[in-house]
């Protein structure tokens, strides 16, 4: 069997494992040797604490903004037991606009459909939706079902691979000092020695219990974790599963090899495809596969609220467990002639399996200076909406751009930084509130059961459904989704001007290049911002336009540039000019030819469908947002020049 350090960026060629201890992070020997005093002190940009999914997403994003950083981390090696298992929503954007696209496959499956049921698994679920179709406008999956090692062990070989980051193991931070705009991080490293950073930021990522908040931001700020607004408090018993499939030479005496079963087929009848949640009568459950659908992986999550120290979790799991895994009937309900049918228990193995305590806080102060908090050191959730690592990831991108506006402008000082530090604590505040709402209506949904409400709603729905043409019920996470942050007060965005929604997703081509993710194209990374010109039938004067406006409002070409201008056209571009590439939504016909996966409800048209039909300039941030919209020359002007006094800088 392959271990988790073998199959990432090489073929996987047999499943992995969930190994009790980790051996294949080769790279993973960047200790820093230095003895202080004998050696100059390390510096950077950024000095980010902790290595978990949101500290590594937030340095490959500052890397690809050309934003140094160090990571130092107080474990040497990869903790190889898999806690988040689910990233949602427009987190799997960040993942691919990350650069982690080429990595899905092999350590996550996307997720088909979660159901609820009464009881567990084997019931039939009273609801169920399915997760194919592009109802976020984003081209992308919904939803995939990860192994965490693995996620990180990819995040750490990009970085591994940067010029503009620099890992390091087995550091144990022990102390913060800040001398004006210098932040000094001192820690002892895995060899005991003592060593410090200077930097200009301390991020802490290090998580819920990590050094940067209760020892450093608790004492000296009084920031902590409160209640959310999602009021839940509660003792789950959370398993990781292995599960090896049964055959007629391992198990002979089975008895639905004699019913035409293969191994497979017993697989997928007694761990069901999807995600699943189990409500009341009985204990509320969670659970589902994660990771490649090969590596045969099981999330096993139930309530125990009643849960002391005199238990045992494993011989709760398994009293849980075996009623699900019994089954008496098979294909299309019919009884199996033996009677009742148990998954042979020696082809299970649980991997992990404990008492975890789920609640929902927030912290009361997301900065303080120079030093930040993001992931699960300033916000934790219940595990029903797969909101954890998703969460920290777009903590991570939306801080990154906002780090480099910082770092390269001009006369920053300490009221300018906190202006821009709170957009986004305004912002991510917004986005928690809302991830803890949809962590509310499934938790309830698997707490209580079904309602009332919930029952009559999805009826509704049916009945419309039945209607020619008609998709039923609007999706209301997808009319969130699309307002972005247009609702929030004090966002950086232009609300005068459009701005605070978010970007839907196409793919892309132009006369010189194939489809694209629209992301990879529009999504800046020399700047902060990109400048889209959505052009009629003359792009090219659209672009001279763009650049004039550029011109006049002297911006700094940190923020905007004539490198940043991206032409996009609502069809194929058909002229001449050799130093003009126009972009535009690929037809679903070209996308099928070059074999490009198509959703249920994508449409190229998506790219266009939240600007006015007037719209020619969007200023796009670097993280799926506009900041603003203009119908002419004249408005863009006015823009850039909303832009400049948003960042409230002088042009030097």
């Amino acid at each position: 069997m392959h271990s988790i350090g073998q199959t990432i960026g090489g073929v996987l060629t047999d499943k992995p494992t969930l190994a009790r201890t980790s051996s294949g992070c080769n790279f993973v020997n960047t200790i820093n040797e230095a003895i202080l005093g004998n050696h100059p002190m390390d510096t950077t940009e950024v000095i980010i604490v902790g290595a978990g999914p949101a500290g590594l997403a937030l340095a490959i994003a500052l890397s690809n903004l050309k934003v140094k950083s160090i990571v130092l981390e107080k474990e040497v090696e990869i903790v190889e037991d898999p806690r988040g298992i689910a990233i949602t929503q427009d987190a799997v954007r960040i993942c691919w606009d990350l650069g982690l696209g080429g990595d899905m496959d092999k350590i996550s499956h996307e997720l088909p459909h979660f159901n609820f049921h009464k009881t567990s698994f084997v019931n039939t679920p009273f609801f169920s939706r399915d997760m194919y179709p592009d109802g976020f406008a984003q081209a992308l999956p919904s939803a995939i079902f990860h192994i965490q090692p693995m996620l990180e062990l990819a995040m750490r070989e990009k970085l591994n691979k940067s010029q503009y980051c620099e890992l390091q193991y087995g550091c144990a931070v022990t102390g913060r000092k800040q001398d004006g705009t210098n932040i000094i991080a001192e820690y002892t490293d895995a060899k005991g020695q003592p060593g410090s950073i200077r930097g200009s930021w301390l991020i802490g990522a290090d998580g819920k219990r990590g050094v940067v908040r209760k020892h450093f931001l608790e004492p000296s700020a009084g920031v902590r974790q409160v209640s959310g607004t999602y009021k839940y408090d509660g003792t789950w018993v959370a398993a990781n599963l292995e599960i090896s499939l049964p055959t007629p030479n391992t198990h002979p005496d089975f008895p639905l090899w004699n019913l035409g079963y293969t191994p497979n087929e017993v697989y997928d009848l007694f761990w069901p495809r999807g995600f699943h949640f189990g409500s009341p009568p009985g204990k509320p459950l969670a659970a589902g596969r994660f990771g490649p659908n090969e590596a045969h992986l099981w999330r096993h999550e139930f309530a125990q609220n009643d849960w002391n120290d005199t238990m045992n979790a494993e011989e709760l799991l398994w009293e849980h467990l075996i009623p699900m895994i019994t089954r008496r009937c098979g294909k299309g309900a019919r009884p199996f002639p033996s009677g009742e049918v148990m998954y042979p228990r020696d082809c299970i193995e649980a991997r992990r399996c404990q008492p975890f305590h789920f609640t929902h806080k927030v912290v009361n102060k997301w900065f303080d200076d120079r030093t930040i908090l993001i992931g699960d050191a300033a916000h934790v959730f219940p595990p029903f909406g797969g909101q954890g690592i998703a969460s920290g990831l777009r903590d991570a991108q939306q801080l990154a751009w906002r780090l480099m506006f910082l770092q390269r402008l001009p006369n920053v000082n300490r009221s300018i930084c906190d202006e821009i530090l709170q957009t986004w604590v305004q912002e991510r505040s917004y986005s928690v509130r809302l991830a803890a709402n949809f962590t509310k209506l499934n938790g309830q949904l698997c707490n209580h059961g079904d309602s009332w409400k919930f029952w009559l709603l999805r009826n509704i729905d049916w009945a419309l459904r039945q209607v020619p043409f008609f998709r039923g019920i609007p999706d209301p996470l997808a009319g969130i989704e699309a307002r972005g942050f247009t609702t929030v007060d004090g966002g950086f965005f232009s609300p005068e001007h459009g701005g605070g929604g978010r970007l839907p997703q196409v793919y892309l081509s132009s006369q010189r290049t194939g489809p694209e993710l629209s992301d990879l194209i529009l999504c800046p990374k020399n700047t902060v911002m990109t400048l889209a010109v959505v052009a009629g039938d003359d792009p090219e004067n659209a672009r001279a336009e763009a650049r004039r406006a550029l011109d006049k409002s002297e911006i700094d070409k940190a923020v905007l540039s004539y490198d940043s201008i991206r032409v996009v056209c609502s069809k194929p571009y058909t002229g001449m000019a050799d130093n003009l590439e126009v972009y535009y939504p690929t037809p679903v016909e070209q996308l099928s030819e070059a074999g490009v996966p198509i959703r249920p409800l994508y449409a190229p048209s998506n790219l266009f469908s939240r600007f006015s039909p007037h719209t020619k300039f969007v200023i796009l941030r670097a993280d799926f947002f506009t900041f603003g919209l203009a119908k002419n020359y004249l408005e863009l002007v006015e823009c850039i020049t909303y832009l400049k006094y948003r960042l409230r800088y002088e042009t030097s």
